[in-house]
């Protein structure tokens, strides 16, 4: 018997990027079904639009086109529009039979013969947020395309017979444009190709200060999760804005181990019989994120020693933990207190003991400091009033007559 029987009828739909396939369940106890395809153009979506009726149910799978059909169709319709989770439809995942057909018919029969609250449900982002991660998508896109392009100028030097060019070397035009005036001026096509090459990289660096720009935008408009995010030791930039993007006021998740999860930093589990064992991260999650949230980890524990993140890294490592390890049980912590502190707008506690001077550095250096203005009054108070003895006690210390030995 159907478990979900509040639905008239129920759709499927496997999309691909200019196609959908889709699949009606209806009738007594949703048995009927019939198969039809679409385009995912305008015209395409309105034509699909037109089949909807009030009291339907349309199921998807999250992917590229998803969201952007999702919005459509409940802007324009009154059925209900559900994505899923690719990753946990098993009865897809784990078929012999693939085609987008088939997948059409399974994904709709998920409203049959799976109960409501166990399907594995994605939230559908607003235009707002869908365009936030773009920006974040465009960062690690850009800044991969800076990396390769100066492999490619390093590799040209290597090749011209100059070994000793550090990719350092290569990070400013001046320092580019000089090494190869003065290294290859005998070779007419090698000096071109690296002036052409030292361009792009001008050309890319200047679009990916622009897109940080936009990251910036994202931090003052979203300022309480901001401060939040960069309260937290080791994170910066990019990492805040990423979490700001997809994790947004922390609603969407129930714990923090969710949200662990949802990043892919949860471990995998073995189990048999009395036998309990973990593996490696799952891997499975929010690549963006994830990639961030190891790199802040890393800054915590290797240029901000003294703090709790460094010290759990440290107390891993005497317990014979690799550097990898521990490095993502850190960012596994910073993944959970990014949550915590998102939900209850709170400030790390550990950078509230460093005052409120040392916190402003932290946000001038990434042109943030207009997020002080939205720091709760209680906080600024407590966090000045520790600047106050620190300044007290250094005085002190300083007018402190030496002993003479």
């Amino acid at each position: 018997m159907p478990m979900n029987m509040q639905y008239e009828r129920a759709f499927g739909l496997d999309l691909s990027k200019k196609t959908f396939h889709g699949c009606i369940l209806d009738g007594p106890d949703l048995g009927s079904r019939h198969f039809f395809t679409g385009e995912m153009g305008q015209q395409g979506k309105a034509k699909l639009a037109g089949r909807l009726c009030k009291g339907d149910l349309v199921l998807m799978e999250a992917g590229t086109a998803s969201f952007s059909l999702a919005r459509f169709l409940l802007e324009n319709t009154e059925s209900e529009v559900v994505v899923l989770n690719p990753t946990k439809l098993y009865n897809i995942f784990n078929s012999t039979l693939k085609t987008d057909k088939s997948d059409s018919e399974k994904i709709a029969k998920i409203a049959r013969t799976m109960p409501r609250d166990e399907w594995p449900t994605v939230s559908i982002p607003t235009r707002e947020e869908q365009a936030e991660r773009s920006a974040v998508s465009l960062e690690v896109f850009l800044a991969k395309e800076i990396t390769m392009l100066v492999n490619r100028l390093y590799a040209l030097f290597n090749a011209m017979g100059h070994p000793f060019v550090k990719k350092s070397d290569l990070k400013t035009e001046e320092s580019r444009l000089i090494l190869a005036n003065r290294l290859l001026c005998e070779d007419g096509l090698a000096i071109e190709q690296a002036i052409m090459l030292s361009d792009q990289i001008g050309h890319v660096t200047n679009q990916l200060e622009q897109c940080k720009q936009r990251l910036r935008d994202i931090c003052l408009s979203h300022p309480k999760e901001a401060l939040s995010l960069l309260s937290i030791p080791g994170v910066g930039l990019m990492t805040a804005a990423s979490q700001i993007a997809f994790l947004g006021d922390g609603s969407r998740f129930n714990s923090p181990d969710s949200y662990v999860n949802y990043v892919g930093l949860s471990e995998r589990r073995f189990d048999s019989g009395n036998k309990i064992s973990k593996g490696h991260i799952s891997h499975m999650g929010n690549k963006c994120i994830r990639r961030n949230i190891i790199q802040a980890a890393w800054v915590a524990v290797t240029k901000l020693k003294g703090n709790p993140l460094s010290r759990k890294y440290e107390a891993l490592r005497l317990r014979g933990k690799s550097k990898p390890v521990a490095a993502v049980a850190v960012a596994k912590k910073m993944t959970q207190l990014s949550y915590i502190l998102v939900k209850g707008n709170g400030i790390y506690e550990f950078t509230k003991q460093q005052g409120l001077a040392a916190f402003q550095r932290k946000l001038r250096y990434h042109k943030l400091a207009a997020l002080l203005n939205y720091l709760p009054e209680p906080i600024r108070i407590e966090m000045e009033e520790i600047d106050r003895n620190k300044r007290k006690e250094a005085a002190a210390t300083t007018s402190r007559p030496k002993k003479l030995v």
